[in-house]
């Protein structure tokens, strides 16, 4: 019976770490949004411009918050599609990721062909 005992202290214990490291490995990846700043954005276009880790973005505002020049951006926008961000820290918002990686002339070519 003690030597049950034993197992079971051991399995409870596989058990705790087993999900210490996933809720670390979720935090860990809810960690790595991108982050950057409004640079520009257009008047009667929703597309704008943000600056950050991966060079410039070129993001079509879908919602929430409306992005002024200034704002700080962070969410998953190092890759194409849908994304929900966050701007200064508080306010909520989708955009749809146009370009990422971009110089600035291939994101004023981007502003141009949508906003145009």
């Amino acid at each position: 019976m003690k030597e049950l005992g034993i197992k079971a202290m051991f399995k409870l214990i596989d058990i705790k770490r087993s999900s210490i490291f996933i809720a670390f490995f979720f935090c860990s990846t809810s960690l790595s949004a991108d982050e950057g700043y409004v640079v520009n954005t257009f008047n009667g276009c929703d597309y704008f411009i943000a600056d950050g880790t991966n060079g410039l973005y070129v993001l079509e505002w879908y919602g929430g918050h409306d992005p002024s020049e200034g704002d700080t951006i962070e969410g998953e926008i190092g890759s194409y599609g849908m994304k929900e961000v966050t701007y200064n820290g508080y306010f909520s918002g989708s955009v749809w990721v146009e370009d990422f990686l971009e110089s600035n002339s291939a994101a004023w070519d981007e502003i141009n062909d949508h906003c145009n």
